[in-house]
């Protein structure tokens, strides 16, 4: 009776390996993908059918099949040749490192923090176009994100909600020049700087000498 108890034990944990094994593979294909469509040329968003990766994942080789694909319904019957590139390169081709990537290093626009590290949890940062609007990355289709990140401009999602707000309700907003001309080094209203340097130059040409 022990003895077929150890066997059963066996089978479980052997095949609890192989399974966890396949699932392993077949993950490092999870997300969305960017890949260039060898029919146009041109960035499309994809993501790989992770149970058919894994049902199929034999001695170390995957089969891949698309799942989803940003030119879809349109041109669902392609050869899906794109897939070659994620086979060799998953990680190189996940949009998260993609993005990642891009705002390693870089600072915002306007307030000129570095940009925070791309969490799952926290608040994205945005990208600022050439018609000088903000979008936060996550709201943009990923296909469009390559050609937008080579003249957009990083900006803090604090700096993103604040030109959100003032684009959206310019009549809310009261716009004040500051300058930082404080005595401690801070900033403070323009017209206060420029009467406080009034004040100075007065007492310079009118005071005791």
């Amino acid at each position: 009776m022990a003895t077929e108890v150890y066997i059963l034990l066996a089978i479980v944990v052997v095949g609890a390996a192989y399974v966890f094994t396949r699932v392993s593979r077949a993950l490092r294909f999870h997300g969305k993908m960017l890949v260039t469509c060898p029919e146009t040329l041109k960035s499309a968003a994809v993501k790989i059918d992770l149970a058919r990766a894994a049902s199929t994942s034999v001695a170390g080789h995957i089969h891949l099949q698309l799942d989803d694909c940003s030119r879809w319904p349109e041109r669902g019957e392609c050869d899906q040749d794109c897939l070659v590139q994620v086979e060799r390169d998953p990680e190189g081709h996940r949009l998260w490192t993609i993005v990642s990537r891009w705002f390693a290093g870089k600072k915002c626009t306007y307030c000129g923090k570095p940009i925070e590290r791309l969490s799952h949890i926290e608040r994205a940062p945005a990208l600022m176009g050439l018609d000088a609007k903000t979008a936060q990355w996550d709201e943009v289709a990923a296909e469009k994100l390559p050609e937008i990140f080579s003249t957009a401009r990083p900006v803090c999602w604090g700096c993103h909600m604040r030109e959100t707000f003032i684009r959206e309700h310019p009549d809310l907003v009261v716009t004040r020049p500051w300058k930082k001309s404080g005595p401690l080094g801070e900033y403070i209203p323009e017209e206060h700087a420029k009467a406080g340097e009034e004040h100075r130059r007065t007492n310079q040409e009118f005071g005791p000498h």
